[in-house]
């Protein structure tokens, strides 16, 4: 292989690497999203059940 060939397949080899790092990154961060999102989702629910439940509470106890 001449140099210019070699040079080339470097190139080419090191943009593949770059795109699969580059996938791979966006498909992490769309996982990242997605569970931050649920725990977010998760915690409204608990925190709103939560002081749902302690007024129930509340109220009864004033009866």
């Amino acid at each position: 292989m001449t140099n210019e060939k070699k040079a080339m397949s470097e190139i080419v080899l090191l943009a593949l690497a770059l795109a699969a790092f580059a996938i791979a990154a966006s498909l992490a961060l769309k996982i990242l999203l997605i569970l931050l999102a649920i725990v977010t989702f998760a915690s409204i629910c608990f925190i709103y059940g939560y002081s749902a439940c302690k007024e129930k509470m509340t109220v009864r106890d004033e009866r």
